[in-house]
């Protein structure tokens, strides 16, 4: 059998044209070096899907989607890596004697499945065929699950007997398994089920095998604390990695590229009878960066459709903070009720349409969320401001810009329009800088180090001394155009991506530089002071510098499946760029110095908002310093 380890991997892509390999599936042309065609994965009528068959990667320029032939392969037919290196294998005319890691015989947790999927299928029967089971079932139907329901999500029933489960399958399982199964408690000797006298909702794996258990109390009598309780950690169960549903959600997520967040399984019920099966709940725990890196492999956009009280909305703020305000859309479900409430309460219909037609952006969420209680204080209003004017920047539409400064203006007593518009003027997303604040970086310090020529004497000069922006337009292919020939007529991608500005041309032109050029990246990793402008490029930079520091050289591949779908998405934009192979010291000097004009452009922009807010709070010492400041600044510029 042969094990997928990296060596094996690389060389199996080595051995195909990725060009060949998608135009099975893509009608590609060819463009220079590279092929386009429409993308895949979102629907366009103008080509914006990129494929390098050099570097062997795609990339596209619409909806974002890159890897290499194998992640194209899972993306495009919905499988997992084992079976993507099949069919890549296959196409390549490679024998892999790939051992399947789901048979048995191959695979040491096989028991642990067996024995939670026997464990499902016992509390099911004991649920549909026994006197204390018909009265859970009437306790069920009450609260709107019917047999349909327990039959489709497997639910079942713990007795109140201790040792149903153990008398079962004690026999068919070793000690050494049951330890491990999650099933049991063990004291004194003795073995005890982990569950009794409970309603139990099997949690599943992607692939439907039985990992562990939750159970939910529902006799009046029962005088224990915990309304769930849940399977604790196994070597096949991590309540921060798995999402109950899943299994079942998965495909229409895959299709959609869009999935429901839910708190709890009866969210999830109600979701599924009003129709609606790309939900996914995590178990009433704190969602994590293993369920969203997870879910950000079939979905592009989150519905979160949290509990309506307190606890809910604290829930949705961590959620878009770990998730990312782009990907998010919000369903405030009123009263303070959770979904099956609001469903039982307004019908199934009604559920439906809140979740389809009752979505808000993440920034009308927070303006909410996060508006203060005593905005009468002008501090108060000023960090209110402070904290929303950065998101209302990020909006790509300037019609929901003006909206929601209007919605703040009409929420804070003292700050008319023009004030609220100045301050989110200033902080644009094209000009978010890195954590180091601008005030303590001087920009002379970028270029300062970078003059020794020797450093790329024998690298060509290609770029001229006064860096011009049709240098870039003219010799890189950006997301906005691609060149057929030199004569051909231009083809713009469907999806119009927001123009860059000439720092991020010129920071994403470095970095390629970094990539491909060891004694560029060498250079800059030894100056302290280097930063980049805007802080997606300074974390790629990082995340480059360690990958060169730990294996010596940069392995595209390699460091792409090191990179967050978002970085990633970045990293194969920039390699993208069709730039000369050769660089030159002047080409480096003059790319920093972009830098270092946009930091003090920056430097001048903050200082005019702190005097504006100076001028507001009536302190003449702090208008008159920041004035003497603004004046030396603007001689800068």
């Amino acid at each position: 059998m042969v094990s997928l380890d990296t060596e094996v991997v690389n060389d199996l892509k080595s051995k195909v044209n990725i060009a060949d390999l998608i135009s099975q599936y893509v009608a590609l042309s060819r463009t220079g070096k590279n092929y386009i065609g429409l993308c895949p994965f979102h629907g366009e009528k103008t080509p914006s899907f990129n494929v390098n068959a050099e570097k062997g990667f795609y990339h596209c320029f619409g909806c974002g989607r890159s890897g290499d032939a194998i992640e194209f392969l899972k993306e495009y037919n919905q499988v997992g890596f084992v079976d993507a290196v099949k069919e890549l294998a296959d196409f390549a005319g490679v024998t892999l004697n790939i051992s399947d890691d789901r048979e048995e015989k191959n695979n040491p947790n096989a028991p642990l499945f067996e024995i939670n999927n026997q464990a499902a299928r016992l509390y099911n029967i004991l649920l549909m065929s026994t006197e204390l089971g018909e009265r859970a079932r009437k306790y069920l139907e009450e609260r709107g699950i019917t047999d349909d329901v327990i039959k489709r999500f497997n639910i079942g029933l713990a007795p109140e007997e201790n040792d149903f489960i153990f008398k079962n399958l004690s026999n068919k399982f070793d000690e050494e398994i049951m330890a491990k199964s999650g099933l049991f408690h063990f004291s004194n000797n003795k073995i005890f089920d982990a569950f009794t006298n409970r309603i139990m909702f099997p949690i599943t794996n992607e692939y439907g095998q039985t990992i562990g258990f939750s159970g939910r109390k529902w006799q009046e009598n029962d005088d224990s604390k915990a309304k769930y309780i849940n399977t604790s950690a196994t070597t096949i169960f991590d309540k921060s990695y798995e999402l109950w549903n899943l299994d079942k959600a998965k495909p229409t997520i895959s299709k959609q590229h869009e999935v429901y967040l839910m708190e709890g399984f009866l969210d999830v019920i109600a979701a599924y009878k009003a129709g609606i099966n790309n939900v996914v709940a995590s178990m009433g725990t704190a969602l994590t960066e293993k369920h969203v890196r997870r879910l950000k492999q079939m979905a592009k956009k989150f519905v979160l459709v949290y509990d309506g009280d307190s606890a809910g909305q604290n829930a949705i703020y961590k959620a878009i903070d770990l998730i990312g305000e782009s990907a998010v859309q919000i369903v405030k479900v009123p009263e303070g009720l959770d979904p099956d409430e609001y469903s039982k309460n307004y019908g199934l219909k009604g559920l439906s349409a809140l979740m389809e037609m009752g979505r808000i952006q993440p920034i009308e969420f927070l303006i909410d969320y996060l508006r203060p209680e005593n905005l009468a204080n002008l501090q108060t209003q000023l960090d209110f401001i402070e904290q929303i004017s950065p998101m209302i920047a990020k909006l790509p539409s300037i019609t929901a810009q003006d909206a929601y400064i209007r919605k703040l203006v009409e929420i804070l007593p003292d700050f008319e329009y023009n004030q609220v518009e100045q301050a989110v003027n200033l902080r644009r997303e094209n000009m978010t800088i890195t954590d180091h604040p601008v005030s303590n970086l001087e920009a002379s310090s970028l270029t300062e180090s970078f003059t020794d020529e020797n450093d790329y004497s024998s690298l060509e000069s290609v770029m001229p001394v006064d860096f011009e922006e049709d240098y870039y337009e003219n010799n890189v292919k950006t997301q906005q155009t691609y060149r057929r020939s030199e004569s051909a007529q231009v083809v713009q991608p469907s999806v119009q991506v927001p123009k860059l500005s000439r720092s991020e041309k010129a920071e994403e032109m470095l970095l390629h530089r970094m990539i491909y050029h060891s004694s560029v990246l060498k250079k800059f990793s030894q100056d302290e002071n280097f930063r980049f402008v805007h802080k997606r490029y300074q974390d790629l930079f990082d995340k480059i510098l360690l990958e060169a520091m730990v294996y010596e050289q940069i392995d595209e591949s390699h460091l792409a499946s090191e990179l967050s779908d978002e970085e990633r998405s970045l990293f194969y934009q920039i390699i993208s760029l069709d730039l000369p192979d050769t660089a030159s010291s002047q080409e480096i000097n003059d790319l920093v110095s972009i830098f270092s004009n946009e930091m003090e452009q920056i430097k001048f922009e903050e200082l005019i908002q702190q005097l504006a807010t100076a001028e507001k709070a009536g302190n003449k010492e702090r208008v008159l310093e920041l004035t003497l400041q603004i004046i030396n600044q603007k001689k800068k510029l």
